[in-house]
Protein backbone atom coordinates (compact mmCIF):
# COMPACT_ATOMS: atom_id res chain seq x y z
CA UNK A 1 0.00 0.00 0.00
CA UNK A 2 1.04 3.74 -0.13
CA UNK A 3 0.25 6.92 1.03
CA UNK A 4 1.90 10.73 0.89
CA UNK A 5 4.85 9.81 2.63
CA UNK A 6 5.83 6.67 0.87
CA UNK A 7 5.39 2.67 0.88
CA UNK A 8 3.81 0.71 3.70
CA UNK A 9 3.46 -2.69 4.43
CA UNK A 10 0.03 -4.19 5.30
CA UNK A 11 0.12 -7.81 7.40
CA UNK A 12 -2.77 -9.31 8.49
CA UNK A 13 -2.66 -12.80 10.16
CA UNK A 14 -4.91 -15.36 8.77
CA UNK A 15 -4.91 -17.55 11.99
CA UNK A 16 -6.26 -14.36 14.35
CA UNK A 17 -3.77 -13.91 16.89
CA UNK A 18 -3.35 -10.33 15.36
CA UNK A 19 -6.57 -8.66 15.40
CA UNK A 20 -6.89 -6.53 12.33
CA UNK A 21 -3.95 -5.46 10.73
CA UNK A 22 -0.32 -3.94 11.39
CA UNK A 23 0.69 -1.07 9.16
CA UNK A 24 4.47 -1.29 8.73
CA UNK A 25 6.52 1.71 6.78
CA UNK A 26 8.58 0.10 4.08
CA UNK A 27 11.95 1.24 5.61
CA UNK A 28 15.34 -0.31 4.12
CA UNK A 29 16.25 -1.58 7.57
CA UNK A 30 13.08 -2.99 8.28
CA UNK A 31 12.99 -5.35 5.39
CA UNK A 32 16.77 -6.43 5.99
CA UNK A 33 15.33 -6.90 10.07
CA UNK A 34 12.50 -9.04 8.10
CA UNK A 35 14.80 -11.27 6.32
CA UNK A 36 17.05 -12.36 8.37
CA UNK A 37 15.42 -12.88 11.39
CA UNK A 38 15.11 -16.17 10.83
CA UNK A 39 15.54 -17.57 14.66
CA UNK A 40 19.05 -18.51 14.03
CA UNK A 41 20.46 -15.38 13.49
CA UNK A 42 21.42 -12.91 16.71
CA UNK A 43 20.58 -9.20 17.26
CA UNK A 44 24.67 -8.90 16.68
CA UNK A 45 24.65 -10.28 13.46
CA UNK A 46 21.78 -8.51 12.00
CA UNK A 47 23.56 -5.31 13.00
CA UNK A 48 26.42 -6.19 11.59
CA UNK A 49 24.74 -7.34 8.35
CA UNK A 50 22.74 -4.48 8.13
CA UNK A 51 25.72 -2.17 8.38
CA UNK A 52 27.75 -3.83 5.82
CA UNK A 53 24.15 -4.10 3.88
CA UNK A 54 23.50 0.17 3.72
CA UNK A 55 26.96 1.22 4.22
CA UNK A 56 25.73 2.83 7.93
CA UNK A 57 26.25 2.13 11.21
CA UNK A 58 23.38 -0.09 12.64
CA UNK A 59 23.45 0.07 16.49
CA UNK A 60 22.54 -3.23 18.45
CA UNK A 61 20.54 -0.61 20.44
CA UNK A 62 18.48 0.16 17.58
CA UNK A 63 17.70 -2.95 16.31
CA UNK A 64 16.55 -4.05 19.86
CA UNK A 65 13.84 -1.74 19.89
CA UNK A 66 13.12 -2.61 16.35
CA UNK A 67 12.56 -5.86 17.52
CA UNK A 68 10.54 -5.13 20.69
CA UNK A 69 7.92 -3.08 18.55
CA UNK A 70 7.94 -6.25 16.02
CA UNK A 71 7.25 -8.62 19.30
CA UNK A 72 4.92 -6.06 20.86
CA UNK A 73 3.07 -6.24 17.25
CA UNK A 74 3.06 -10.40 17.54
CA UNK A 75 5.38 -10.06 14.50
CA UNK A 76 7.94 -12.15 16.06
CA UNK A 77 7.91 -15.99 16.75
CA UNK A 78 8.53 -15.32 20.32
CA UNK A 79 7.46 -16.55 23.73
CA UNK A 80 5.04 -13.82 23.49
CA UNK A 81 3.62 -14.94 20.52
CA UNK A 82 3.21 -18.40 21.35
CA UNK A 83 1.47 -17.73 24.48
CA UNK A 84 -1.10 -15.44 22.34
CA UNK A 85 -1.36 -18.25 19.98
CA UNK A 86 -2.12 -20.70 22.12
CA UNK A 87 -4.69 -18.65 24.69
CA UNK A 88 -6.66 -18.36 21.03
CA UNK A 89 -6.29 -22.44 20.09
CA UNK A 90 -7.80 -22.67 23.80
CA UNK A 91 -10.40 -19.95 23.86
CA UNK A 92 -11.33 -21.08 20.06
CA UNK A 93 -11.68 -25.22 21.71
CA UNK A 94 -14.49 -24.15 24.17
CA UNK A 95 -16.80 -22.87 21.56
CA UNK A 96 -18.98 -25.32 20.80
CA UNK A 97 -20.39 -23.14 17.80
CA UNK A 98 -17.33 -21.94 15.19
CA UNK A 99 -18.42 -18.21 14.13
CA UNK A 100 -18.99 -16.98 11.33
CA UNK A 101 -15.27 -15.72 9.45
CA UNK A 102 -16.69 -14.43 5.75
CA UNK A 103 -19.78 -13.15 6.63
CA UNK A 104 -19.26 -11.96 10.27
CA UNK A 105 -22.95 -11.33 11.43
CA UNK A 106 -21.92 -10.50 14.87
CA UNK A 107 -20.12 -7.18 13.47
CA UNK A 108 -22.38 -6.20 10.92
CA UNK A 109 -25.94 -5.00 10.00
CA UNK A 110 -27.63 -8.46 9.96
CA UNK A 111 -30.63 -7.08 8.27
CA UNK A 112 -28.12 -5.05 5.43
CA UNK A 113 -25.79 -8.62 5.03
CA UNK A 114 -29.08 -10.92 4.43
CA UNK A 115 -30.44 -8.22 2.18
CA UNK A 116 -26.75 -7.92 0.31
CA UNK A 117 -26.61 -11.76 -0.07
CA UNK A 118 -30.07 -12.14 -1.36
CA UNK A 119 -28.96 -9.97 -4.02
CA UNK A 120 -26.10 -12.16 -4.75
CA UNK A 121 -27.63 -14.82 -4.33
CA UNK A 122 -30.46 -13.75 -7.39
CA UNK A 123 -27.35 -12.68 -9.28
CA UNK A 124 -25.88 -16.91 -9.71
CA UNK A 125 -29.25 -17.58 -10.98
CA UNK A 126 -29.07 -14.51 -14.02
CA UNK A 127 -25.22 -14.30 -15.28
CA UNK A 128 -23.55 -15.89 -18.35
CA UNK A 129 -22.19 -18.45 -16.33
CA UNK A 130 -25.44 -19.61 -14.33
CA UNK A 131 -27.10 -22.81 -14.96
CA UNK A 132 -30.38 -23.16 -16.95
CA UNK A 133 -33.76 -23.84 -15.85
CA UNK A 134 -33.64 -27.12 -15.07
CA UNK A 135 -30.28 -29.51 -14.87
CA UNK A 136 -29.60 -32.58 -17.09
CA UNK A 137 -29.56 -34.81 -14.56
CA UNK A 138 -32.39 -37.50 -13.21
CA UNK A 139 -33.81 -37.05 -9.75
CA UNK A 140 -32.65 -38.22 -6.37
CA UNK A 141 -29.72 -39.59 -8.10
CA UNK A 142 -26.76 -36.94 -7.10
CA UNK A 143 -24.96 -38.11 -3.83
CA UNK A 144 -22.05 -35.96 -4.17
CA UNK A 145 -20.88 -32.72 -5.74
CA UNK A 146 -17.96 -30.39 -6.21
CA UNK A 147 -17.99 -26.64 -5.62
CA UNK A 148 -15.59 -24.10 -5.86
CA UNK A 149 -14.42 -22.59 -2.67
CA UNK A 150 -13.76 -19.07 -4.19
CA UNK A 151 -15.56 -15.67 -3.19
CA UNK A 152 -18.84 -15.96 -4.34
CA UNK A 153 -18.44 -12.76 -6.68
CA UNK A 154 -16.13 -14.69 -8.98
CA UNK A 155 -17.50 -18.12 -8.53
CA UNK A 156 -20.96 -17.35 -7.11
CA UNK A 157 -22.72 -19.06 -10.60
CA UNK A 158 -20.40 -22.49 -10.43
CA UNK A 159 -21.84 -22.57 -6.74
CA UNK A 160 -25.32 -22.47 -8.04
CA UNK A 161 -24.54 -25.19 -10.53
CA UNK A 162 -23.56 -27.74 -7.78
CA UNK A 163 -25.68 -26.95 -5.42
CA UNK A 164 -28.82 -26.88 -7.39
CA UNK A 165 -27.89 -30.29 -8.42
CA UNK A 166 -27.58 -31.22 -4.97
CA UNK A 167 -30.86 -29.27 -3.93
CA UNK A 168 -32.99 -30.66 -6.98
CA UNK A 169 -31.86 -33.97 -7.80
CA UNK A 170 -29.67 -35.11 -4.83
CA UNK A 171 -30.53 -38.34 -2.37
CA UNK A 172 -32.19 -37.55 0.27
CA UNK A 173 -29.66 -36.67 2.60
CA UNK A 174 -29.86 -35.54 6.20
CA UNK A 175 -25.97 -35.45 6.59
CA UNK A 176 -23.74 -33.85 4.13
CA UNK A 177 -20.14 -34.80 4.52
CA UNK A 178 -17.75 -31.85 3.99
CA UNK A 179 -14.35 -32.18 2.58
CA UNK A 180 -12.42 -28.26 2.53
CA UNK A 181 -8.76 -27.59 2.12
CA UNK A 182 -6.89 -25.89 4.70
CA UNK A 183 -4.31 -23.23 2.84
CA UNK A 184 -2.03 -22.85 5.80
CA UNK A 185 0.57 -25.12 7.20
CA UNK A 186 -0.97 -28.13 9.50
CA UNK A 187 0.65 -30.41 11.45
CA UNK A 188 -1.82 -33.45 10.16
CA UNK A 189 -3.30 -34.44 6.80
CA UNK A 190 -7.22 -34.38 8.16
CA UNK A 191 -8.09 -31.42 10.42
CA UNK A 192 -12.39 -32.23 11.99
CA UNK A 193 -14.22 -30.13 14.09
CA UNK A 194 -17.31 -31.42 15.82
CA UNK A 195 -18.40 -27.50 16.21
CA UNK A 196 -21.73 -26.67 14.71
CA UNK A 197 -21.27 -23.52 12.30
CA UNK A 198 -22.65 -20.14 12.13
CA UNK A 199 -24.06 -18.99 8.50
CA UNK A 200 -26.16 -15.63 8.42
CA UNK A 201 -29.14 -17.93 7.77
CA UNK A 202 -28.94 -19.89 10.97
CA UNK A 203 -26.65 -22.18 12.88
CA UNK A 204 -25.99 -25.64 11.19
CA UNK A 205 -25.08 -28.27 13.74
CA UNK A 206 -22.31 -30.86 13.24
CA UNK A 207 -23.72 -34.88 13.23
CA UNK A 208 -21.21 -35.30 16.15
CA UNK A 209 -22.51 -39.22 15.84
CA UNK A 210 -21.29 -40.16 12.51
CA UNK A 211 -18.02 -38.07 13.32
CA UNK A 212 -17.53 -40.30 16.34
CA UNK A 213 -18.75 -43.42 13.95
CA UNK A 214 -16.13 -41.95 11.16
CA UNK A 215 -13.03 -41.38 13.95
CA UNK A 216 -13.82 -44.77 15.43
CA UNK A 217 -13.11 -45.84 11.85
CA UNK A 218 -10.20 -44.22 10.50
CA UNK A 219 -8.00 -44.49 13.88
CA UNK A 220 -6.26 -41.27 13.10
CA UNK A 221 -5.82 -37.95 14.56
CA UNK A 222 -7.98 -35.26 13.38
CA UNK A 223 -8.33 -32.66 16.05
CA UNK A 224 -4.86 -31.17 17.21
CA UNK A 225 -5.09 -28.57 14.42
CA UNK A 226 -8.67 -28.08 15.01
CA UNK A 227 -7.72 -24.29 15.12
CA UNK A 228 -7.42 -24.17 11.43
CA UNK A 229 -11.11 -23.98 10.95
CA UNK A 230 -11.43 -20.56 12.81
CA UNK A 231 -10.61 -18.37 9.68
CA UNK A 232 -10.40 -21.35 7.06
CA UNK A 233 -13.20 -20.24 4.05
CA UNK A 234 -13.34 -23.90 2.23
CA UNK A 235 -15.57 -25.41 4.41
CA UNK A 236 -17.55 -22.16 5.56
CA UNK A 237 -18.79 -21.36 2.21
CA UNK A 238 -20.23 -24.30 1.03
CA UNK A 239 -22.30 -24.13 4.47
CA UNK A 240 -23.69 -21.57 3.73
CA UNK A 241 -24.56 -22.13 0.59
CA UNK A 242 -26.19 -25.30 1.65
CA UNK A 243 -28.22 -22.96 4.21
CA UNK A 244 -29.61 -20.69 1.80
CA UNK A 245 -30.65 -23.20 -0.76
CA UNK A 246 -32.45 -25.45 1.73
CA UNK A 247 -33.99 -23.06 4.36
CA UNK A 248 -35.49 -24.68 6.83
CA UNK A 249 -34.95 -28.24 6.24
CA UNK A 250 -33.25 -29.81 8.45
CA UNK A 251 -29.86 -31.28 7.91
CA UNK A 252 -26.42 -31.78 9.68
CA UNK A 253 -23.01 -31.31 8.55
CA UNK A 254 -19.61 -33.18 9.09
CA UNK A 255 -16.59 -31.03 8.11
CA UNK A 256 -13.34 -32.22 7.71
CA UNK A 257 -10.32 -30.10 6.18
CA UNK A 258 -7.82 -31.52 4.31
CA UNK A 259 -3.87 -30.33 3.94
CA UNK A 260 -1.81 -30.19 0.42
CA UNK A 261 -0.91 -34.11 -0.99
CA UNK A 262 2.22 -32.22 -3.00
CA UNK A 263 4.63 -34.31 -0.81
CA UNK A 264 2.93 -37.36 -2.41
CA UNK A 265 3.62 -36.01 -5.64
CA UNK A 266 6.95 -37.36 -5.98
CA UNK A 267 6.37 -40.73 -3.87
CA UNK A 268 6.50 -44.53 -5.20
CA UNK A 269 2.87 -45.71 -5.72
CA UNK A 270 -0.56 -44.35 -4.96
CA UNK A 271 -1.28 -41.93 -2.20
CA UNK A 272 -3.42 -44.93 -0.75
CA UNK A 273 0.01 -46.94 -1.32
CA UNK A 274 2.64 -44.65 -0.54
CA UNK A 275 0.69 -43.01 2.94
CA UNK A 276 -1.41 -45.17 5.25
CA UNK A 277 -2.89 -42.45 7.25
CA UNK A 278 -4.58 -41.41 3.56
CA UNK A 279 -5.70 -45.31 2.84
CA UNK A 280 -7.08 -45.54 6.56
CA UNK A 281 -9.10 -42.12 6.04
CA UNK A 282 -10.27 -43.64 2.60
CA UNK A 283 -11.55 -46.85 3.85
CA UNK A 284 -13.27 -44.95 6.88
CA UNK A 285 -15.03 -42.81 4.47
CA UNK A 286 -16.48 -46.06 2.55
CA UNK A 287 -17.48 -47.25 5.22
CA UNK A 288 -19.76 -44.55 6.61
CA UNK A 289 -21.27 -44.05 3.37
CA UNK A 290 -22.44 -47.63 3.45
CA UNK A 291 -23.64 -47.28 6.87
CA UNK A 292 -25.28 -44.21 5.98
CA UNK A 293 -26.36 -44.64 2.50
CA UNK A 294 -28.33 -41.67 0.76
CA UNK A 295 -28.93 -40.17 4.31
CA UNK A 296 -25.26 -39.08 3.67
CA UNK A 297 -23.92 -36.57 0.43
CA UNK A 298 -20.37 -35.52 -0.04
CA UNK A 299 -19.48 -32.17 -1.06
CA UNK A 300 -16.16 -31.75 -2.17
CA UNK A 301 -15.38 -27.27 -1.29
CA UNK A 302 -12.46 -26.96 -4.43
CA UNK A 303 -10.58 -24.80 -6.24
CA UNK A 304 -8.49 -25.81 -9.38
CA UNK A 305 -5.49 -24.08 -10.92
CA UNK A 306 -3.81 -20.57 -9.04
CA UNK A 307 -1.51 -18.91 -11.78
CA UNK A 308 -0.01 -15.62 -12.56
CA UNK A 309 2.54 -13.51 -10.42
CA UNK A 310 0.05 -13.34 -7.39
CA UNK A 311 0.55 -16.80 -7.33
CA UNK A 312 4.58 -16.65 -7.52
CA UNK A 313 4.83 -17.29 -11.53
CA UNK A 314 7.05 -14.69 -13.48
CA UNK A 315 4.44 -14.37 -16.72
CA UNK A 316 0.98 -12.80 -16.12
CA UNK A 317 -2.16 -15.09 -17.29
CA UNK A 318 -1.61 -14.60 -21.26
CA UNK A 319 -4.27 -16.47 -23.80
CA UNK A 320 -2.00 -18.95 -24.69
CA UNK A 321 -1.39 -19.54 -21.18
CA UNK A 322 -5.25 -19.87 -20.57
CA UNK A 323 -5.22 -22.17 -22.99
CA UNK A 324 -2.63 -24.22 -21.46
CA UNK A 325 -3.81 -23.97 -18.33
CA UNK A 326 -7.69 -25.21 -19.28
CA UNK A 327 -5.63 -28.29 -20.88
CA UNK A 328 -4.39 -29.39 -17.87
CA UNK A 329 -7.65 -28.58 -15.93
CA UNK A 330 -9.65 -30.61 -18.62
CA UNK A 331 -7.34 -33.62 -18.36
CA UNK A 332 -7.88 -33.46 -14.13
CA UNK A 333 -11.86 -33.12 -15.35
CA UNK A 334 -11.75 -35.88 -17.23
CA UNK A 335 -10.17 -38.16 -14.74
CA UNK A 336 -12.72 -36.97 -11.91
CA UNK A 337 -16.18 -37.95 -14.81
CA UNK A 338 -14.51 -41.21 -14.78
CA UNK A 339 -14.23 -41.34 -10.87
CA UNK A 340 -10.72 -42.58 -11.65
CA UNK A 341 -8.56 -41.14 -8.16
CA UNK A 342 -5.16 -42.47 -9.59
CA UNK A 343 -5.72 -41.50 -13.30
CA UNK A 344 -6.56 -38.09 -11.38
CA UNK A 345 -3.48 -37.85 -9.29
CA UNK A 346 -0.91 -38.85 -12.12
CA UNK A 347 -2.28 -35.63 -14.17
CA UNK A 348 -0.55 -33.76 -11.59
CA UNK A 349 3.25 -35.52 -11.19
CA UNK A 350 4.65 -34.98 -14.55
CA UNK A 351 5.36 -30.79 -13.59
CA UNK A 352 4.41 -31.65 -9.70
CA UNK A 353 1.31 -29.59 -9.86
CA UNK A 354 2.98 -26.26 -11.55
CA UNK A 355 -0.77 -25.15 -11.68
CA UNK A 356 -0.71 -24.67 -8.01
CA UNK A 357 -3.88 -26.89 -7.84
CA UNK A 358 -5.21 -26.02 -4.21
CA UNK A 359 -7.28 -28.80 -3.72
CA UNK A 360 -5.97 -32.45 -5.52
CA UNK A 361 -5.98 -33.88 -1.62
CA UNK A 362 -10.16 -33.42 -1.18
CA UNK A 363 -10.59 -34.17 -4.85
CA UNK A 364 -8.39 -37.64 -4.55
CA UNK A 365 -9.85 -38.44 -1.32
CA UNK A 366 -13.75 -38.22 -3.00
CA UNK A 367 -12.86 -40.01 -6.06
CA UNK A 368 -11.71 -42.85 -4.05
CA UNK A 369 -14.64 -43.30 -2.11
CA UNK A 370 -17.09 -42.87 -4.88
CA UNK A 371 -15.25 -45.23 -6.93
CA UNK A 372 -17.47 -47.60 -8.18
CA UNK A 373 -20.73 -45.56 -6.55
CA UNK A 374 -20.85 -43.11 -8.84
CA UNK A 375 -20.41 -41.56 -12.22
CA UNK A 376 -19.30 -37.90 -13.09
CA UNK A 377 -21.11 -35.26 -14.78
CA UNK A 378 -18.85 -31.97 -15.31
CA UNK A 379 -21.24 -29.21 -15.42
CA UNK A 380 -19.41 -25.91 -15.92
CA UNK A 381 -15.64 -25.04 -16.35
CA UNK A 382 -14.55 -21.40 -15.45
CA UNK A 383 -11.14 -19.16 -15.23
CA UNK A 384 -11.49 -16.01 -13.91
CA UNK A 385 -8.90 -14.14 -14.86
CA UNK A 386 -7.56 -10.64 -13.32
CA UNK A 387 -8.38 -7.31 -15.13
CA UNK A 388 -4.03 -6.74 -15.43
CA UNK A 389 -4.14 -10.95 -16.01
CA UNK A 390 -1.73 -11.70 -12.88
CA UNK A 391 -4.25 -13.17 -11.08
CA UNK A 392 -6.13 -16.60 -12.80
CA UNK A 393 -8.19 -19.16 -10.30
CA UNK A 394 -10.48 -21.70 -12.45
CA UNK A 395 -13.17 -23.59 -10.72
CA UNK A 396 -15.74 -26.15 -11.82
CA UNK A 397 -18.90 -28.00 -10.98
CA UNK A 398 -19.50 -31.32 -10.83
CA UNK A 399 -22.08 -33.41 -10.20
CA UNK A 400 -21.87 -37.35 -9.23
CA UNK A 401 -25.03 -39.59 -9.89
CA UNK A 402 -25.39 -42.73 -8.50
CA UNK A 403 -23.59 -45.72 -10.48
CA UNK A 404 -26.38 -47.41 -12.85
CA UNK A 405 -28.52 -44.38 -12.79
CA UNK A 406 -28.72 -43.26 -16.57
CA UNK A 407 -27.82 -39.74 -17.18
CA UNK A 408 -28.96 -38.19 -20.81
CA UNK A 409 -27.40 -35.59 -22.39
CA UNK A 410 -28.95 -32.29 -22.95
CA UNK A 411 -30.72 -31.67 -26.54
CA UNK A 412 -29.05 -29.71 -28.91
CA UNK A 413 -31.54 -26.98 -30.54
CA UNK A 414 -30.34 -26.00 -33.77
CA UNK A 415 -31.91 -22.79 -34.76
CA UNK A 416 -32.06 -22.34 -38.53
CA UNK A 417 -32.41 -18.44 -40.48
Amino acid sequence: MRDRTGMYLLVRDPAGVIDGAVVLPADPLLLIVLQLADGQTTIGEIASKATHATGQIISIELLRDMVMQLDEAYLLLTDRFVEAWEAKRAEFAKLTVREASVFRVEKADRLKMLADLGAEFRRHTAGHDSPPAELALPRFAVSAIFAPHIDYIRGGEVYNWSYRALAEHGVSAETYFILGVVHRPAMHRFIATKKAFETPFGTVECDTALLDEFEKEFGGELYVDEYQHVTEHSIELQVVYLKKLLGDKPFKIVPILVSSFNDLLEADGSPMESDPEVAAFINALKKVMDSRGDRMALIGGVDFSHCGPEFGDEEPNTPERMQSIEVGDKAALDAIAAVDAERFFDTFRPDLNARKVCSVGPMYIALSALKGRSQGVVQKYVQSNSNDKNCLVSFASVAFVKAGVEVKKPSKIILLS
